[in-house]
């Protein structure tokens, strides 16, 4: 079967035609289920929506003012914030050391493999349901192992002061393995003779992971900091399976305000506003990161 490639300049329409054509399906389901719902949140974040009479009224920009007059949403904001500075520390760190953990092929690294990677194909949805029963405060495994260790119970998802720590071991849990993914997809791309050289000089393990396997995982960091800054902001299922945004709104993040905003106040309008908001500030939040990865990079 002959092979043919498409090089730019070149005028030749069928070919062309031929690429978006196959283009075309792609660009249907993203413009349906991506670009336009993201529009019309945009148009109906300026009207007042009742979903069960369809009935819209212009109020301009005063779904906009009260968001930043409504305190649950700035304390949904606040709780947020401190569920991304808890997971992604946490995720990227316990990524990496997995990755490196089974970088190096041994006999048990296929067998490991697949104990870390089991969660990121299971169910968010069977992984909540199971942890959730496994941190029950009276009939939970945890509290099971901490009572023979003589340790007392833990409250878990039921304590304002341990729920969003529970919900974060929850998702860090479910996509450690994703992140180790991506992790050890940049250490096999590290080219075996800086190891072999950083071994000549002398360099222990140790030296060698911060001096080479580091230097070289800064796009792999920057990529896996970005993703789940961006995870970390849209959470949603988890703390809908489990508080639903309790106990007295400990885990009531911005998504979980907009959905019940949305379904359960019956503000369509509004709750569509708060999305416009969400999606502004992780534009900003990546940008940042983005432009911070760069003068790192610039600097050394």
């Amino acid at each position: 079967m002959a092979r043919i490639q498409y090089k730019p300049g070149k005028k030749d329409a069928e070919l062309l035609l031929t690429i978006l054509l196959y283009m075309v399906p792609t660009m249907i389901l993203i413009g349906v289920f991506q670009l336009l719902p993201i529009v019309k949140a945009f148009e109906y974040s300026f009207f007042k929506i009742n979903l069960m009479s369809g009935a819209k009224t212009f109020v301009g920009f005063r779904n906009y003012i009260s968001a930043w007059n409504d305190a649950r949403f700035i304390n949904s904001l606040v709780t947020t914030v401190r569920y991304f500075l808890m997971r992604v520390p946490l995720q990227v760190l316990s990524g990496f050391f997995l990755a490196l953990l089974i970088f190096r092929p041994k006999r048990w690294t296929g067998p490991m493999r697949t104990i870390f990677l089991l969660p990121v194909i299971t169910s968010m949805v069977v992984i909540t349901a199971i942890l959730g029963l496994m941190m029950h405060p009276t009939n939970g495994l945890f509290n099971a192992v901490l009572d023979i260790l003589h340790i007392p119970p833990l409250e878990y998802l039921t304590n304002p002061d341990q729920a969003l720590e529970s919900i974060v071991f929850i998702t860090v849990w479910k996509n450690s393995g994703l992140t180790m993914l991506f992790f050890l997809a940049g250490m096999v791309a590290i080219s075996p003779t800086l190891y072999e050289a950083a071994t000549i000089d002398g360099a222990s393990s140790f030296q060698k992971h911060w001096y080479v396997t580091l230097p070289m995982l800064k796009k792999t960091f920057a990529f896996v900091v970005i993703t789940t800054t961006i995870r970390s902001f849209q959470v949603f299922g988890p703390i809908l399976l489990t508080t639903a945004g309790g106990p007295a709104d400990a885990t009531r993040v911005v998504v979980m305000h907009i959905y019940d905003n949305a379904f359960v106040y019956n503000q369509m309008g509004y709750a569509s506003a708060l999305s416009v908001v969400l999606a502004v500030i992780l534009i900003a939040v990546s940008l940042l990161q983005i432009r911070g990865s760069r003068m790192k990079k610039g600097g050394m």
